[in-house]
C-alpha cells in the first residue's frame, strides 16, 4: 500500500482552528473532535500551546476521555524549535524541548513536528552540522518512542527543502523523516527536485494543499490566508503523488490549507469540503 491507496485522511492543527495564525483558537477542541468524528476522520494535529493550556485548565485524563469519546486521536504535536542551536545556545533550547516532549508523552502523541528557521541575514551552519544536531534530537526522541517529522518553510528561504532533505538523508535515523507540505514544496523553486534523493521511508508526512503558479506579491498573506485546497490551484499534485507512489511512501494523507475562506466555515463544513478535495486529488493520481 502507498499514499495513493489511503483514505485515513488526517487534519493538521492549523487547518481547523477557525482562526488565523497566532490568533486565539475560535473553535473549541471538543467542537473540532465532534466534527471530525461526524465525517469519520481518525486523527488531528495539535499545537503545544493549545495542548499545554488544555491540560493546565483541565487535565490529561480529560483530554484522553474526549479523544476516546469521539474516536479521534492526536497524530502530531507542533512545532518544536531549537534543536539546531549551537552548544552556547542549547541550554534553554533543551529545557524547552524536554517540556515539549513531556506534553507529547502526556497526550500520547506519537510524532513531533519540527523545523529550523534562518531569516535573511542569519547565518546557517553547514548541512553536516545541522545533520549532527538533528540526529541528536532524533536519538533523544527515540529514547521516548517519538517519530520526528522535519519540515521546511518556503517563506524562510535559508532552510529550504533541499537543506531539509539533505539533513534527513545525512542524519539517517529510523525514527525521522521529511514532511512534505505541498504549498511550501511548490513555492520552493527546487522543492520537488529536493525529494529525489530520499527513500520512501524518509518521508513521514504529506500535507495536501495547492496554489496558483504565480505567487501572490505578498507571500506572507498567501501562506497564512490564501492557500488553496488541492485541485483549486495549478500545482502538479498528480505528478507529485505519482512520484511518492513510486518511492513507496506509505503515510496517511494529511491536509494544511490556511485560508480565509475555509476559516469562515464551521468545522463540519470545512472538513466536508476538504475531504472532497483531497479524495478527488487521490482519485485523479490513481487514474493517471
Amino acid at each position: 500500500m502507498t499514499i495513493l491507496n489511503r483514505d485515513d485522511i488526517r487534519f493538521s492543527y492549523l487547518h481547523l482552528t477557525g482562526a488565523a495564525w497566532q490568533e486565539p483558537v475560535r473553535d473549541s477542541l471538543e467542537s473540532r473532535l465532534a466534527a471530525l468524528a461526524e465525517h469519520g476522520v481518525p486523527a488531528m494535529g495539535m499545537s503545544s500551546e493549545e495542548l499545554e493550556k488544555f491540560i493546565a485548565e483541565h487535565s490529561a485524563d480529560k483530554l484522553h476521555g474526549l479523544m476516546s469519546e469521539y474516536g479521534v486521536r492526536l497524530y502530531e504535536l507542533e512545532v518544536l524549535f531549537g534543536w539546531n542551536a549551537g552548544p552556547e545556545e542549547s541550554g534553554g533550547a533543551r529545557e524547552a524541548e524536554a517540556r515539549f516532549l513531556d506534553l507529547a508523552e502526556a497526550a500520547g502523541v506519537p510524532t513531533v513536528k519540527t523545523c529550523a528557521v534562518y531569516p535573511p541575514g542569519v547565518d546557517m551552519p553547514p548541512v553536516e552540522v545541522l545533520a549532527e544536531r538533528f540526529g541528536a534530537l532524533c536519538d533523544r526522541a527515540a529514547a521516548r518512542n517519538f517519530t520526528v517529522a522535519l519540515e521546511a518553510m518556503a517563506v524562510m528561504p535559508g532552510f529550504t527543502y533541499q537543506v531539509a532533505a539533505d539533513v534527513v538523508a545525512a542524519a539517517d535515523r529510523p525514527n525521522a523523516g521529511l514532511v512534505i507540505d505541498m504549498w511550501h514544496l511548490f513555492r520552493d523553486p527546487a522543492g520537488v527536485a529536493a525529494i529525489d534523493g530520499l527513500k520512501g521511508s524518509q518521508i513521514v508526512g504529506v500535507e495536501f494543499g495547492d496554489a496558483p503558479l504565480v505567487p501572490d506579491e505578498d507571500v506572507m498573506h498567501e501562506v497564512l490566508s490564501a492557500r488553496l485546497l488541492p485541485g483549486e490551484g495549478e500545482c502538479d499534485i498528480t505528478g507529485l503523488l505519482r512520484t511518492l507512489d513510486a518511492k513507496g511512501v506509505d503515510v496517511a494523507p494529511s491536509v494544511e490549507v490556511l485560508s480565509t475562506e475555509l476559516r469562515a466555515l464551521t468545522p463540519s463544513e470545512n472538513i466536508a469540503r476538504t475531504l472532497t478535495a483531497v479524495r478527488r486529488s487521490l482519485e485523479t493520481a490513481r487514474a493517471a
